[in-house]
């Protein structure tokens, strides 16, 4: 991404089917079509993206991914999960 003023991270990421975890610097992007199948599913079962969030943190460690923060994923995804089925 390249960010100026006039093109911000968050509608580049939205124009690239990515919803972000923050509108000013964001630490995370997640696939709209992602959003979508959680959204789907909490239909179904009770929302917990605590649980949701440690087990995809599992398995993308399975598949040799890390993630390099104290508080993982959690939180940011939350914050784009939650601002995703607002707005």
């Amino acid at each position: 991404l390249i960010v100026c003023p006039c093109a911000p991270a968050a509608l580049q990421l939205l124009c690239m089917g990515y919803f972000p975890c923050a509108p000013l610097g964001p630490t995370l992007a997640v696939s709209l079509q992602l959003l979508s199948l959680v959204r789907q599913l909490f239909m179904w079962m009770p929302p917990n993206t605590l649980a949701w969030c440690e087990s995809f943190e599992a398995y993308l460690a399975v598949m040799g991914y890390r993630m390099d923060t104290k508080e993982g994923m959690h939180r940011r995804f939350s914050n784009a999960y939650h601002w995703y089925c607002i707005l």
